[in-house]
């Protein structure tokens, strides 16, 4: 990638330059884990700044004293965390908000204290920056059963199991991160446009050949979305982002069927969708 460009940084995500903090959704995690990997496996970990406990869920002592002077292993993404795990098998989890930004930076270009910095080996420093403060980190944390989104585990049966009697509309149960770990409010518009099911059908009215088409969709939008993410370099994410977005994009008026794009808030989310999606009540 492009590490070595002149001026602040050398690598960037910032989400406040997308329309409605998208880029911190899945695809982005994904692409985020797999610079990463390449950016630091193998480097140590020299020192580690994060300026209060309340961020973690261990004291400061230890967090520094399991990750201090080892070398990184391995970064991946599950659900909508980042997952550092070090040669001693300690993992670090970055749950990261719509509000965070990550930057990578050299040592003597080094800014303002973030969340959590981590300062590698190779003179090259990972900041976490979140001006909302509600970006958390876990030491070790504990597994859960809750199946990632992309994983074998999402099968139809899962879906029909999960949208059985449920009297929740459909949106909320897939970005309910306790039922499916992975789909963030963005993705969801998309996925249900292209399923052609209303983000406000009843998950439980929705019938089985339309659970079908809908599993599948959810794999091909996210899929396909990170494979388009991979072609778009660090630098050009910060203007291409939205760009990836065919429904949930404020700068978009119709969707490629030529449908006019609405949208609605409800308790501050914000829910794109057309009225060619047919809703199940």
């Amino acid at each position: 990638m492009e590490e070595n460009l002149p001026g602040r940084c050398t690598f960037m995500f910032n989400v406040h330059q997308v329309p409605d903090q998208i880029m911190l959704e899945l695809p982005y995690l994904e692409v985020c884990a797999e610079m990463f990997e390449r950016k630091f496996k193998n480097r140590v970990l020299l020192r580690l700044d994060i300026p209060h406990k309340k961020y973690i869920n261990v004291s400061i002592t230890e967090l520094t004293d399991s990750l201090i002077g080892k070398d990184l292993k391995k970064v991946w993404r599950e659900g909508l965390s980042l997952y550092f795990q070090f040669r001693n098998h300690a993992v670090l989890e970055m749950c990261l908000s719509a509000s965070a930004e990550l930057f990578v930076v050299a040592l003597d270009q080094e800014d303002k204290a973030g969340l959590m910095d981590f300062y590698f080996s190779g003179g090259q420093i990972l900041s976490v920056k979140d001006i909302q403060h509600l970006c958390k980190f876990r030491l070790n944390p504990i597994h859960t059963a809750v199946p990632d989104v992309l994983s074998k585990d999402i099968t139809v049966e899962y879906l029909v199991d999960l949208f059985t009697n449920r009297s929740e509309e459909i949106k909320y149960v897939l970005t309910d991160q306790r039922l499916i770990r992975g789909i963030g409010d963005a993705y969801a518009d998309e996925i249900l446009w292209y399923a052609e099911i209303s983000p406000f059908s009843i998950a439980g009215k929705i019938p089985l050949d339309r659970i079908k088409v809908l599993h599948k969709t959810i794999k091909y939008v996210l899929l396909d979305a990170i494979k388009e993410a991979r072609k778009i370099t660090s630098w050009k994410f910060i203007e291409a982002g939205a760009d990836l977005l065919m429904i949930h994009n404020p700068d978009k008026k119709d969707s490629p069927t030529r449908w006019t794009i609405k949208m609605k808030v409800i308790l501050g989310i914000k829910t794109y969708y057309t009225d060619e999606q047919h809703l199940y009540v």
